[in-house]
């Protein structure tokens, strides 16, 4: 192995620990994300969004007119929606950058199984999350004016957030894991998410149509933005809705088993088909 190999095998120096690698991974990613400053400045544009987003609600003459319930509701949906992004962003060149930098050979050269490096990975894309989710609480809160819908905004916002966080960052990965290029990963990861934000674009009529609740109940984000309106803007029980609960919940169950299970262990240096010389270079580091 060469010097230069040896410098970036030494990101989580995995030899001599005690630690599982894919904490040392999880570890290192997280440092690189939050101190390198890529997180903070996405939380930063997220912090501006939500600031525009309140004083929208709370000084417009025709939005300041809205109940807190749908008030609370919009705050939500535009919390969850941005950190999506932010995860999705992250998630989308976690494995094809390392491609792009040269450094993915080091982490392969790693005596541990290829399924403990996406651990990694994954768990540092999610971190942003639970962070814009504390982050949107005080507007949330303020926008409530005290209405006892905050509670169970902030525990359904956390948790269909938190669903639809693991299936989009799933999915970007899987994105990343097989593109050899960050821009290949990025444009599909947000031509997806683009995509998932346009049926709440639709005409109100079309959305009250059967048609439109088949479209919502399929859609993931939708489905998420359908629960949370019916749930606290129009009082409904869960009982009555959990249909749309399906969606969200069944997408990150598929791309959980998707990621973990089939992609993470036949992780290679180049996406896609691995060539011959890697084969056979494998082969002679097993042998040895």
């Amino acid at each position: 192995m060469s010097d230069r190999q040896n410098a970036k095998g030494s990101r989580v120096e995995p030899s001599g620990s005690a630690l599982p690698v894919w904490w040392l991974v999880f570890k290192q990613e997280l440092t690189e994300l939050w101190v390198g400053g890529r997180v903070l400045n996405l939380l930063i544009l997220f912090s501006v969004l939500m600031s525009i987003t309140a004083f929208l609600l709370a000084t417009n003459n025709e939005l300041s007119l809205l109940p807190q319930k749908q008030m609370v509701f919009v705050a939500l949906t535009t919390a969850i929606t941005f950190g999506l992004f932010n995860g999705l962003i992250i998630a989308a060149e976690s494995i094809s950058g390392e491609r792009e930098r040269t450094t993915l050979e080091a982490l392969l050269l790693i005596p541990t199984s290829r399924r403990q490096i996406v651990v990694g990975k994954f768990l540092s894309a999610l971190s942003p999350w639970p962070v814009a989710l504390i982050v949107s609480i005080p507007y949330i809160a303020v926008l409530s004016q005290g209405d006892e819908v905050l509670g169970p905004a902030l525990l359904l916002g956390a948790l269909m957030g938190s669903l639809l966080s693991v299936a989009f960052i799933g999915f970007g990965m899987l994105v990343s894991l097989w593109s050899n290029s960050n821009r290949i990963s990025l444009f599909v990861s947000l031509l997806v998410y683009v995509l998932s934000l346009i049926p709440a674009q639709l005409p109100t009529e079309f959305q009250a149509s059967p048609a439109g609740v088949v479209v919502a109940a399929m859609n993931p984000l939708e489905a998420a933005r359908q629960f949370l309106q019916k749930t606290l803007m129009e009082s409904r029980p869960i009982a009555e809705v959990w249909i749309f609960l399906a969606a969200p919940a069944a997408l990150t169950a598929l791309m959980l088993g998707l990621l973990f299970w089939y992609a993470a262990p036949r992780l290679r240096l180049e996406a896609g088909r691995a060539s011959m010389s890697w084969r056979i270079w494998s082969r002679a580091e097993a042998i040895e």
